[in-house]
């Protein structure tokens, strides 16, 4: 018979073949200038130079090359040979330490014998990086370019001007690599220079040199902790900055380390097989395992020692409840809190400030008492997640081996989330207009809402939970009623709407929106029209007329703030006045009033970098929150209004959480490879929900520091949530979809491998510890 757990031992199995058999073809070629014929002599480059090429050595890099004093002629061979020799490499590095130069926005290095007397010499006397970027584009898998090049260049102050509109910049110019899997690391970020350093090393070769020979340890997370020892090595003088991107799976310049053999057999025996089984069962550790043993080898010694390892594990563990569905069916009485729908009229668009009937879909946000049925569905007494979880703590039985998941769907870009108040439900729409409720405590996708036609960007729930706000790029805002099947009231804005908030008064009453031409409109719920509208972000650009967010504060005055691509955020105040604040030098692409309705958060993008920023909702005197590497694109806060997460974009794609009264950045996760559209905190406080451009929707552990799950919507119903462990829980056939690795390629999955890793019940049992 075969084993269930086929797939697990065929992962134990390949997990201990030895490292070469998986070994990528690595090669480095490193280059340091500091003998410049017509320059000061660099110190520390072909030191720096010297301490990478023993770094690469270190990771186990196939071919390392070592060069350093080079001219024009020879560097010019060096990148050539070295080409050649990239032509069969999965990864090729190439670093550089020495002086650099940018003219009208393009990179070069400089040889020791460059003159460089006018501007055109450049072309002539240099190197281009372009030409570096060639040499290493035949990689298979990675690309890297590593300028240690942003110190401050003596040849730029006496270099002549052949045209005085020809730049030439302190520091490189941002680049933005055209080919995938490369990335482009600065020492310092783009137009500043970095420093030498005062001993042997510079702070970014010393960092380099810490981080990225470090085993098993992501390119990406490698740079940000060179990042984060630069910035403490300089007192924020200096930060490193990677350009480019990578696709979804690790990437490392050093290999994980190989686990330890396995034990020897208990026993010595002559039937191999027999002995072999018996090891993989030990380690998956489960009654199930032990039972399969049995029956697969009914007699032998192996077969006496697996029946004394079942019956004690049998022993330790308590009789399983008989599984059971629970049906509980009570009578819940629906009070209408709105009107009657009047009779449907020809639809007539709400224009610009003008308090006029709006469009209203013929469907009433009222229905007759309803029976509410609740379900329980009976949970299997050993999950995926449970066994995880149980393995880790086991001495008998070893780590479990996590299987990774790839889902084979197309989703759509998620641009929000909600969470419903009573903390039971998490909503989630995108550009594909359809709007996702998810139940919190499995995350389980339990119902679609579909009338949108076009990418929705913004939802709110009601007090209460049991209404739901959205607005769409389909110029509507809708109301609908959670109680009913689909039911909602729909208002025509007549142009893109960006943001939507229901007033925080003591019954429903108004609703607020706001998009693409400025304009923020207050609907009447109880009249179904537009009770006012004021052109709010003006610009004669209406690229920067939108509004982009907004939110009402929380003690039910009527007050709100919003946020505009104009990079103004305006306080609307009680009295009638309007507090206008210049926040953002570009953007401000998202405003939240903190629970207690003492301060605002707001997230958007400067010329270079982007920022939050926390504001006195009296005073308007603001705070940054300094440690996103890029724009901002989303924030929001803590139910205490102890803590705020922000989402960042463009160079920056983590989740960051800050102490709100500090400013202290108190965590940061990395996971995403698009722009973090929303970010929210999790029911109970303990955990934080992304979604971002990529498709994706991910759970945060806060404590733990690592990601829990991610889920992606796709089609009319279809969902996948799934572990970084390779537990899964999805629709109907979404097996069918899925592929699974132990570390070496991707392949579909097989029926052992679903019933091993299916959470049929969702993640109950994980979101619950």
């Amino acid at each position: 018979m075969k084993f269930i757990y086929l797939f697990v031992f065929s992962a134990l199995a390949l997990a201990f073949q030895p490292a070469a058999a998986f070994a990528d073809q690595r090669m480095a070629l490193v280059m340091g200038n500091s003998a410049y014929q017509r320059a000061p002599r660099l110190a520390n480059a072909t030191n720096d130079a010297n301490l990478l090429v023993e770094t690469f050595k270190k990771a186990g890099f196939t071919v390392v090359d070592a060069r350093n004093d080079l001219s024009a002629q020879e560097m010019r061979r060096t990148l050539r040979d070295f080409g050649a020799k990239a032509r069969s490499a999965d990864i090729a590095v190439v670093y550089y330490a020495g002086h650099g130069i940018e003219i009208d926005g393009n990179n070069y290095i400089v040889p020791v014998d460059a003159q460089l007397e006018n501007d055109t010499d450049v072309y002539d006397e240099t190197i281009g990086l372009d030409r570096i970027l060639v040499a290493i584009e035949p990689a298979k898998r990675l690309r890297l370019v590593i300028l240690d090049a942003c110190r401050d260049n003596p040849f730029s102050k006496n270099m002549k001007r052949t045209m005085a509109s020809r730049a030439v910049a302190r520091g490189l110019a941002k680049v933005e690599p055209s080919s995938p899997n490369t990335l482009v690391a600065f020492a310092a970020k783009a137009g500043l220079t970095a420093l030498d350093g005062d001993g042997k090393n510079s702070p970014f070769a010393t960092a380099l040199a810490h981080h990225l020979a470090t085993p098993g340890l992501d390119l990406r997370k490698a740079f940000g902790y060179v990042r984060d020892e630069v910035l403490q090595a300089t007192t924020n003088k200096q930060e490193p900055f990677i350009y480019g991107s990578l696709g979804g799976d690790d990437v490392m310049l050093a290999p994980a380390l190989a686990p330890a053999a396995p034990p020897p057999a208990p026993a010595a025996s002559t039937d191999a097989s027999a002995s072999r089984d018996y090891e993989f069962s030990e380690r998956v550790g489960t009654l199930e395992a032990w039972d399969l043993y049995i029956a697969a080898h009914p007699s032998g010694f192996y077969t006496d020692l697996a029946k004394v390892q079942r019956n004690k594990l049998a022993a330790a563990s308590p009789a399983p409840a008989p599984a059971a569905v629970t049906i509980e069916t009570k009578m819940v009485q629906t009070t209408p809190v709105l009107p009657p729908q009047p009779e449907a009229t020809k639809p007539v668009a709400a224009p610009k400030l003008a308090a006029v009937p709006a469009t209203v879909a013929p469907l009433a946000l009222t229905a007759p008492p309803v029976t509410e049925t609740k379900s329980v569905a009976a949970v299997p007494s050993s999950s995926c997640t449970t066994r995880i979880a149980r393995r880790g703590s086991d001495a008998v039985g070893g780590p479990f081996i996590p299987v990774s998941i790839k889902p084979n769907v197309e989703g759509a870009s998620v641009r929000t989330i909600a969470v419903s108040p009573n903390g039971r439900e998490i909503a989630t729409a995108g550009d594909d207009g359809v709007i996702r409720l998810w139940d919190a405590s499995s995350f389980r996708q339990t119902r679609v809402l579909r009338g949108h036609a076009g990418a929705v960007y913004a939802l709110d729930y009601w007090a209460d939970s049991t209404l739901l706000a959205s607005a769409g790029w389909d110029g509507k805002v809708k109301v609908w009623d959670l109680r009913s099947d689909g039911q909602s009231l729909t208002f025509d804005a007549g142009a893109k709407q960006f943001a939507v908030a229901f007033a925080p008064e003591p019954s429903l009453k108004y609703l607020a929106s706001a998009g693409e031409d400025g304009v923020v409109r207050i609907w009447n719920l109880g009249t179904r029209e537009l009770a006012k509208s004021k052109l709010d972000h003006q610009s004669p650009d209406p690229a920067r007329a939108a509004v982009r967010s907004l939110s009402y504060a929380p003690s039910g005055s009527g007050e709100f703030v919003s946020a505009g691509y104009d990079g103004k955020i305006r306080f609307y105040r009680t009295s009638g006045a309007i507090d206008a604040k210049d926040a953002y030098g570009r953007k401000a692409l998202r405003v939240a009033y903190s629970p207690d309705g003492t301060r605002v958060v707001t997230a958007g993008s400067d010329a270079e970098l982007g920022a939050a920023k926390v504001w006195d909702a009296r005073s308007g005197n603001a705070r940054l929150l300094a440690g996103h590497r890029d724009y901002v694109v989303s924030a929001s806060w803590s139910a205490d209004s102890k803590r705020i997460v922000t989402g960042g974009g463009g160079h920056d794609k983590s989740v960051n959480l800050w102490d709100a009264d500090s400013g202290r950045l108190l965590a940061s996760f990395a996971g995403h490879q698009e722009d973090i559209e929303a970010v929210a905190f999790f029911p109970g406080g303990t955990r934080l929900i992304s979604a971002s451009e990529d498709k994706t929707i991910k759970v945060w552990d806060i404590a733990e520091r690592r990601l829990l799950l991610t889920a992606i919507g796709f089609g009319d119903d279809g969902f996948v949530s799934y572990t970084p462990e390779g537990c899964y829980a999805g629709s109907s056939g979404v097996e069918s979809r899925l592929s699974i690795s132990n570390g070496s390629r991707y392949e579909p999955m097989s029926m052992e491998a679903r019933k091993a890793m299916q959470e049929p019940a969702g993640f109950t049992s994980l979101l619950a510890r």
